[in-house]
């Protein structure tokens, strides 16, 4: 929240803008553009032209533009193509002129998250442009003068700032929207400012003709939004966090040219990026045996190897389709939107088909898998792979993310034979083999193939791909209602005998395991923790075993802060996009964020419930172990519960045991 003296100050940086600005004179960047994004509510322009490299100038306006009620409408003109221009005219009616204008300026936004200036700069540029649109934050709509029979470009360049204090400033000149129009080329712009007088008038005409050209009333122009399928592909690519804008090394503002790759900087960024050399020797050696699990802690980059033996196939001419499998919307929706961003980038795009949750498109994939990727969910598999003749098996390549959950029995006995006929098949899990069930882990290596490579947390952790992190252990012991609990299991289990139908040893460990996740005293000692560790209900994701104990949770952390959400299954994802964009502290949740969510800001995860196997430990923990590229000394902490009393069942040593496995593993430090 800002104070009446930095809204004073910020007033009198507005109020000293000149009237004037042209280059040699003044830097248009450092001089008016970045004072007046970084102050404004509400940017208004109207330009010729447009590129990615605007972002870039915007970028030190972005922290003001993503957390106050900052909105950036921008109309720009299409660069139509000699055939664009000649599809236009040659258009029978309007509705087909229409049709392909809305394909033109579609297309600009697809080029905009596909090419870049400088490639140092393309990813960021991509991230930003994508969160903005999605976000709201920048609303773009598209001019195409038909004044006259073949009208050029729509070429006006007027620009309106609105500020909080009711000041506005109107410019107009011949800069574009580009960091050459902001830095490198010769420009100039005149400037009205609506508390002068002299200005008033000008700024109120400026102001009418971008409102009536916005609103599609100017006369001889022709005004689009983007489509909604082009809305979507933006949805996809974007990030649900804030793009980090500190990678870039120049400075933003500056005429000086990108760092070049044989300077020193280039260098320094070159070796910081051999922390993920392990990433290029996975791809290596997956191309060399073309089948296996890939084995990788969390955090360390799955999906980006995956994408990087992707472009590899591709580009050696080596598959024709892609099948990406995994489980949970909230996973399939991830890769949805790396595989879309991946996808735009091809010489030759893929078709990106989905089936999971609303998304019905397996028989389209089946039909015609030729450059198609289909995400779908594993438990679907069974319904495609049958469907897929052999032939067409050996130029796809399979992707099983979480590939432990591909062992389960339901999915043993649909899918038993069904990978042998693809050439290509890439299991990827930060621990693949599955705990206590030997037939399941040995169903996934005989599926897919053995380990080919692994890279753990210890050695992530000594890379500084994933940070250091605190262990605070909290012991409890059961209490008088929870044995009792425990005494119904053994109770139910001899009910179980006499009638014929035992339990197995598993499902009696899977029912008293609920009792330990679900003590009673768990609560009472977070009670007492919380009285002088109050901090770490900020940042932070707690694990619980169900929602009624969640329920009594929610009573104490109530009493310490209200910035906390639940995220249950079946839940609106709008408490994840709060929790990952800071608006809240806490998010209380079950099994829903065990794998594969990346979200950076995360600090600290509280382990109320923890499984027997140690695959859930380390896909918790590795939540919160994810470096922050806008915090770049972040260190975690972990918060668990350690059973201390005996017990017959052997629990104390399962607790002890991950007591031990985490006490060794904070210890670890960064080697360089």
């Amino acid at each position: 929240m800002k104070n009446k003296k930095q809204d004073s100050l910020e007033k009198i940086t507005i109020r000293q803008l000149r009237s004037h600005y042209r280059s040699g004179k003044a830097n248009l960047g450092q001089d008016f553009f970045r004072p007046c994004l970084t102050h404004c509510i509400q940017y208004r322009r109207a330009v010729g032209y447009f590129s990615s490299g605007a972002l870039v100038s915007w970028a030190e306006a972005i922290s003001n533009i993503a957390t106050n009620d900052v909105k950036i409408k921008l109309i720009i003109s299409p660069t139509l193509s000699e055939e664009d221009q000649v599809s236009l005219e040659k258009a029978v009616d309007e509705s087909e002129c229409k049709k392909l204008r809305q394909i033109i300026a579609d297309q600009i936004i697809k080029d905009a998250l596909s090419l870049s200036e400088k490639p140092y700069s393309i990813e960021l540029r991509q991230k930003i442009l994508a969160w903005m649109v999605a976000h709201e934050k920048l609303i773009l709509r598209f001019a195409f003068p038909v004044h006259i029979e073949q009208a050029g470009l729509f070429h006006e360049k007027i620009g309106i700032f609105s500020f909080p204090w009711d000041d506005c400033v109107a410019f107009t000149g011949s800069a574009n929207e580009s960091i050459n129009g902001y830095s490198r080329n010769y420009e100039s712009i005149d400037v009205y400012r609506s508390w002068l007088s002299e200005d008033e008038k000008r700024v109120k005409i400026k102001t009418e003709e971008f409102e009536e050209a916005w609103s599609g009333k100017a006369v001889g122009l022709k005004m689009l939004s983007l489509s909604k399928q082009a809305m979507e592909l933006i949805r996809a690519y974007a990030p649900i966090e804030k793009p980090s804008i500190q990678s870039e090394n120049s400075n933003l503002y500056s005429t000086k040219e990108a760092e070049l790759p044989d300077s020193p900087s280039f260098h320094k960024l070159t070796v910081s990026n051999n922390q993920w050399r392990h990433q290029e020797e996975a791809l290596e050696k997956f191309i060399k045996v073309e089948h296996g699990v890939l084995e990788m802690a969390t955090g360390t980059g799955k999906t980006r190897t995956t994408l990087k033996i992707l472009s590899k196939l591709d580009e050696q001419g080596r598959i024709d389709g892609i099948i990406i499998s995994t489980i949970g919307n909230d996973l399939l929706d991830q890769w949805s939107k790396e595989v879309d961003r991946w996808s735009i980038q091809r010489p030759q795009p893929f078709r990106v088909l989905k089936h999971y949750e609303s998304h019905h498109q397996l028989e389209s994939f089946i039909n015609n898998p030729k450059r198609a990727i289909i995400i779908i969910n594993r438990e679907k598999l069974a319904t495609l792979l049958p469907k897929l003749k052999p032939e067409i098996k050996k130029r796809l390549i399979i992707v099983h993310d979480e590939v432990h959950g591909l062992g389960s029995l339901s999915i043993r006995q649909q899918l038993a034979g069904q990978h042998h006929d693809f050439r290509y098949r890439l299991g990827l899990s930060a621990t693949p083999e599955r705990e206590y069930d030997q037939e399941g882990s040995q169903f996934i290596f005989d599926e897919i193939g053995d380990i080919f490579f692994q890279f753990e947390l210890k050695e992530a952790i000594e890379q500084g791909i994933l940070c250091e992190f605190d262990y605070i252990p909290l012991s409890y012991e059961l209490t008088d209602i929870d044995r009792q609990r425990i005494q119904q299991i053994y109770k139910k289990k001899a009910i179980r005998q006499r009638e014929g139908q035992p339990m197995t040893e598993t499902e009696v460990w899977i029912e008293i395991s609920k009792v330990y996740k679900t003590a009673e005293q768990k609560l009472e000692v977070f009670r007492d923790f919380l009285k002088t560790n109050n901090q770490f209900l900020k940042s932070t994701i707690i694990f619980i075993e169900n929602i009624a104990y969640g329920k009594r949770l929610l009573d104490e952390i109530h009493n310490y802060t209200h910035r906390y959400r639940t995220y249950y299954s079946g839940e609106d994802k709008r408490s994840l996009k709060e929790f990952a964009e800071g608006k809240i502290d806490c998010l209380i949740t079950c099994h829903r964020l065990s794998q594969g969510i990346d979200i950076k800001n995360l600090q600290n995860v509280i382990l109320f419930s923890s499984a027997r196997a140690k695959l859930e430990t380390i896909q918790r923990i590795g939540r919160c172990l994810r470096i922050n590229p806008e915090f770049p000394n972040k260190r975690a902490t972990i918060v668990d519960f350690v059973l201390q009393c005996n017990d017959t069942e052997g629990n104390v040593s399962i607790d002890q045991e991950r007591y031990q496995w985490l006490s060794e593993l904070c210890q670890i430090r960064r080697k360089n």
